[in-house]
């Protein structure tokens, strides 16, 4: 149901959805999660969490990935670089397992 919310999504233009709730990519479950929403959407990348989160630390690594992203000259061509960049940076962001997908 929730997928369907979302159908055709991306078509229109590039985007990326981020969800930033509690173990919405934990195990087999989430990633399978994240291929359907991205094969329904359309859109171009999923980001979110595998495990559940403190409220400031996830904070924290959203917008150190948003800035990033913004920031970029290129995000779409350095998303991967951008996402390893916040797991590099920021222990907690490791530790609550923010994960990106990529459409192919």
């Amino acid at each position: 149901m929730f997928c369907r919310a979302f159908a055709g999504w991306g078509e229109s233009y590039r985007n990326l959805v981020y969800f930033g709730a509690c173990s919405v990519f934990a195990d087999k479950r989430g990633e399978r999660f994240a291929a359907r929403f991205l094969k329904e959407s359309r859109c171009r990348a999923v980001l979110g969490y595998e495990a559940d989160v403190d409220w400031m630390e996830s904070m924290v690594a959203d917008l150190l990935f948003l800035k990033r992203f913004y920031a970029d000259p290129d995000p779409w061509k350095n998303l991967a670089a951008i996402h390893a960049s916040v797991l590099e940076d920021f222990a907690p962001a490791r530790r609550l397992g923010l994960r990106l997908f990529s459409a192919r």
